[in-house]
């Protein structure tokens, strides 16, 4: 009912004015609707903080005067947006664990430590399948523990409903999984991978995750799954793995499948390929598979193996495209330092650059077959666009006649581009190959002149090549020896930075991870790697950041506190047992600069503090 104010004079309308409001009213309400009034203002939701302590005696309520004291109730918890989950340092806590809920953009579901002291540790029985499972689970950050157990996995992030945005995997040691024989490549310490062909995955971060000792396939692997898939069907974005460490595991090390615009840095991968019998495939240190844009770049791989072919560090496989593997290093391996594969698919434009490859090839049987560059082709695959440009290899075979680089590859479109490289060798044959080749501006190093082969040619000398044209403005000359010193000194001086989430920050983490694989293949008496930390107290974060880094090779960096601390940029100084300056550098150093120099200096690591691989337990079941 519409009431009048008194006063006002209302007429009745005729008919015509009747209808002309009654468009008017129509009109005004046309104009709201497509017009609405703005939504209120959406509050952010509410964060809550969960604890804890497996070591508390009562049951408590998850709140930090009275935490849980299980992981089940944790886990009978539906956590929400912005809310955070952190177990107590020090503490044990019996597995498995699968926390339940989804965080949102911008307010993401954190599981992680408090306190100070070791990293709290998830221990699963061998009868699970895995220590900890998130499942169709998005944005959330897990760092900062210890998680140990399972048959299949370690840590196992999936899904059958996609895509699964924001899994952050931070400040991790995911170590001890043994199970039964496995089928497939989909298991291992670490596996981001989907449960289904209906997912995908988009923004991945693993960053400072130490993953050790499995007898399931891999270290770290990012995508894939046991499917066949079509290729229209939409891969990984955005996955990013750095400043992490891989070793003793059956398989491979840290691995990319089926994944775009995505990177490997600053990561190590050792002990990799240990299974005793060839079982799903063979198995290299550090690659990526059907990969779009990806990019694998200074990281280190030493001590890789294989029961079968490959047993190599690095390796851009078939249907890969827009690829690059630089500024990497690669030695004592028993397989080749870099390989280029394509089966069934053409592997396109590809770059390998900058690496620093040494005594790689220390298989006899591989060497011969493989080299330390290595190109092969099968079931019709091609590569097309392949550069190899500016790297160093010293080749050392310990089998005459093995060439330092083997091509036997289709090549659709122009020659492969072998260009400014530096090839030493202690055997002359520098490479043999069928493919088409356009090798220019190289240096060769050998005690006896070095000697080539192109397809179906006998050995040809470097004047023999350039008189053809090929070989233009390489160059021979012999190889220059010095004698080892007995030993050297590594001080590294640097202030703590800690990241927004209180952790190591990215850039001084990939230092210390780079010298802490430096240190651990060489003994004490050889090599004192020191990091100069200033004289102040620590922060509760920062003691939790050197201690976190213990875990592997543990005492390998030696803690120093330095009461006048150097001014300006971090600093990175080679000593001579006597102290006299060798080297010095005022930025970020990776593996194969600093690997480079202490190997020039020092001769081969013996690899005195290399963790070895422990037995699986004969209580180990078999994976569900």
């Amino acid at each position: 009912m519409m009431r009048i104010p008194s006063g006002f004079h209302l007429e009745m309308p005729d008919c015509a004015a009747h209808l002309a409001c009654i468009l008017c009213l129509a009109c005004a309400a046309r104009v709201a609707a497509q017009n609405p009034p703005p939504a209120p203002a959406q509050e952010d939701p509410p964060a809550h903080e969960y604890f804890i302590d497996c070591s508390a005696q009562a049951e408590g309520d998850g709140s930090s005067a009275h935490p849980w004291n299980a992981l089940a109730q944790a886990e009978a918890h539906p956590f929400a947006p912005g809310d955070t989950i952190a177990l107590k340092r020090g503490t044990d806590c019996k597995g498995p664990f699968a926390p339940q809920g989804s965080g949102a953009p911008g307010h993401i579901i954190r599981l992680t430590a408090y306190g100070v002291g070791l990293r709290p540790a998830i221990v699963a029985p061998s009868t699970a399948r895995q220590a900890l499972l998130l499942f169709n689970q998005q944005y959330w950050q897990i760092d900062s523990l210890d998680i140990s157990g399972g048959n299949t996995y370690g840590v196992f992030v999936t899904g059958d409903t996609g895509p699964l945005h924001h899994l952050y995997l931070k400040n991790l040691y995911v170590h001890d999984v043994y199970g039964g024989k496995f089928h497939n490549k989909d298991n291992g310490l670490v596996v981001v991978g989907p449960s289904s062909m209906n997912v995908y995955f988009d923004d991945v971060l693993i960053d400072g995750v130490d993953a050790a000792r499995t007898n399931q396939w891999a270290g770290i692997l990012v995508g894939g799954g046991s499917f066949p898939y079509k290729d229209d069907k939409q891969r990984n974005t955005n996955v990013h793995i750095r400043n992490s460490t891989v070793h003793d595991v059956y398989g491979d090390g840290i691995v990319l499948f089926r994944d775009e615009d995505s990177s490997i840095e600053n990561s190590a991968a050792w002990e990799t390929g240990m299974q005793p019998t060839q079982d799903v495939g063979t198995p290299n240190a550090i690659w990526t598979w059907t990969c779009l844009r990806c990019t694998v770049s200074g990281n280190e791989a030493y001590l890789t193996d294989s029961p079968g072919i490959d047993g190599g560090a690095f390796d851009i496989d078939w249907d890969d495209q827009d690829n690059t593997v630089e500024n990497n290093y690669a030695h004592d391996t028993q397989g080749y330092c870099i390989a280029v594969f394509a089966a069934g698919y053409v592997t396109s434009d590809s770059r390998v650059q900058n690496n620093l490859c040494i005594d790689n090839g220390l298989s006899p049987r591989l060497a011969v077959l493989q080299g330390a560059v290595y190109l092969h082709t099968w079931n019709g695959g091609a590569i097309h666009g392949l550069t190899i440009e500016s790297n160093r290899i010293e080749w050392n075979p310990r089998v005459p006649g093995a060439a330092a680089i083997v091509s036997d590859a289709a090549v659709d479109g122009p020659p492969i581009a072998f260009t400014g490289n530096t090839v030493q060798s202690t055997w002359p044959l520098i490479y043999r190959v069928n493919a088409p080749w356009n090798p220019s501006g190289n240096t060769y190093r050998t005690d006896i002149a070095p000697a080539f082969i192109l397809g179906s040619t006998r050995s040809l000398s470097l004047a023999a090549l350039q008189r053809t044209g090929i070989e233009q403005n390489s160059h021979a000359s012999p190889i220059l020896n010095s004698k080892p010193a007995s030993s050297l000194r590594i001080e590294t001086a640097n202030d703590f930075l800690l990241d927004s989430d209180g952790l190591l920050a990215p850039g001084p983490r990939a230092q210390l991870i780079v010298l802490r694989s430096l240190a651990g293949q060489y003994s004490s008496r050889r090599l004192r790697v020191e990091v100069l930390l200033p004289a102040r107290d620590l922060s509760p974060a920062e003691e939790n950041a050197m201690r976190d880094l213990n875990d592997v090779h543990p005492g390998a960096l030696r803690i120093v506190r330095d009461p006048s601390p150097a001014a300006g940029a971090p600093v990175i100084r080679l000593l001579s047992a006597d102290g006299k300056l060798l080297g010095e550098w005022h930025d970020f150093q990776n593996a194969a600069t600093l690997g480079g120099a202490v190997r020039a200096l020092l001769g081969p690591p013996d690899f005195s503090l290399t963790q070895t691989r422990e037995p699986a337990p004969e209580s180990a079941g078999s994976p569900q």
